[in-house]
């Protein structure tokens, strides 16, 4: 039986009233829209996030426990659509034609996901230097974060077990696992995030924290104890904890 749409474009939420609305009103502007099912992942909130996603008559939310990785999870599980795309609820779209460009990418039956180049909202110049840091490692070393924008074939990504619920670098985890399956790829498009976090934390504490959280990924994962973490249900509160704050 054929899907009734092409893509489902997952958006996990926690107390986001203030934010929601701009990713939503972003996608309103796509040109493609249409061929999409829209799901918002209410993770428990304490505001009316779920009350403002809900009043964009294109929007379908579902409430989950909070968790960035499970409320992901629990909207693949509600999707309808051979394709899924997870953005961030801070996130805005600047191109109209980004669906239409994402679906193009997914014609060719060797990409199995694929994600957007990254993109600071602000003229700052240490916003843009994090671009291009952010783009570069992208494309040379294939780390790539949840605010680019991650796109993947429904079944693959079923198939892989989802985001595996870490704690941490759970989107850097899953585009790993996807790149041992086809072609992972950079799309030229952006998908715009706030700078909310560097400017509430600091410029210097957010890009550390960033860089921290990589390198203990990377450590765990090459020594192995990451995949015994996981075998035993751990999380990241099993190891010690980060004193910075999680943008």
């Amino acid at each position: 039986m054929p899907h009734r749409y092409e893509l489902a474009i997952i958006i996990p939420v926690r107390n986001e009233e203030h934010t929601v609305g701009s990713v939503l009103r972003s996608l309103a502007r796509q040109t493609m829209l249409s061929r999409c099912q829209v799901i918002v992942v209410d993770g428990m909130s304490e505001d009316n996030t779920a009350a403002v996603a809900a009043s964009f008559p294109f929007v379908q939310v579902v409430s989950s426990s909070p968790g960035r990785a499970k409320q992901m999870n629990l909207g693949a599980r509600h999707a309808a659509a051979p394709a899924l795309w997870f953005l961030h609820a801070d996130s805005t779209l600047p191109d109209s034609r980004t669906i239409e460009a994402l679906l193009h990418a997914l014609e060719d039956p060797a990409v199995v996901g694929g994600a957007f180049r990254f993109r600071l909202r602000g003229n700052d110049f240490y916003y843009r230097f994090i671009n291009w840091m952010v783009n570069l490692r992208s494309v040379t070393v294939h780390r790539v974060y949840g605010d680019q924008g991650i796109f993947v074939r429904t079944a693959l990504f079923h198939e892989l077990g989802g985001f595996r619920e870490i704690g941490f670098c759970e989107d850097v985890d899953l585009v790993l696992r996807l790149r041992g399956n086809g072609r992972f790829v950079i799309l030229p498009l952006v998908v715009e995030t706030s700078a909310r976090t560097w400017i509430r934390y600091g410029k210097l504490r957010t890009t550390w924290y960033h860089v921290r959280e990589l390198l203990r990924y990377e450590w765990l994962r090459r020594t192995g104890r990451l995949e015994t973490l996981i075998a035993n249900q751990n999380t990241i509160e099993d190891l010690p904890p980060s004193p910075t704050p999680s943008p």
